[in-house]
């Protein structure tokens, strides 16, 4: 059965620069997800696709590729940014930055099926995954 996964930014990062440290395991995950939903978070994709992505054709070309899959979904952050916002400023005492933030409340969200989540930094994500039985891909 097809699994929802969710994709913070360090997977993208990972599949774009060959001398990232985690390049080989983002190649595995590729494989792994092809056949499951993959979920996008707006923010994810403004940390991605910056300069040093943009100007490279085949990486923006397999972004795309990724994006424009009928099972791709593009999760809008409008309805998290405020709080999120409001925390990263006032609370923060685990020094989360605001696309974590975002991310942590999309997984947080129960009107959300996610079912596995993508994070080369696991432990700002692992008690929310904990917590709603989202399978890390990488630990």
């Amino acid at each position: 059965m097809a699994k929802k996964i969710l994709a913070d930014t360090g997977f993208w990062f990972a599949l774009f620069n060959e001398s990232d440290n985690y390049r080989s395991e983002a190649l595995i995950i590729e494989d792994d997800v092809q056949v499951h939903s993959l979920l996008i978070p707006w923010p994810t994709l403004y940390e991605t696709i910056r300069t040093s992505v943009a100007k490279r054709r085949e990486s923006v070309a397999k972004l795309k590729r990724f994006i424009e899959k009928p099972s791709t979904i593009l999760i809008d952050d409008e309805i998290y940014r405020k709080d999120s916002l409001q925390f990263v400023l006032e609370n923060n005492i685990r020094h989360f930055s605001l696309v974590d933030h975002v991310v942590r409340s999309m997984l947080s969200d129960k009107s959300l099926r996610i079912d596995g989540f993508i994070s080369f930094n696991p432990k700002d994500f692992y008690d929310v995954c904990d917590s709603r039985n989202i399978e890390m891909l990488y630990r």
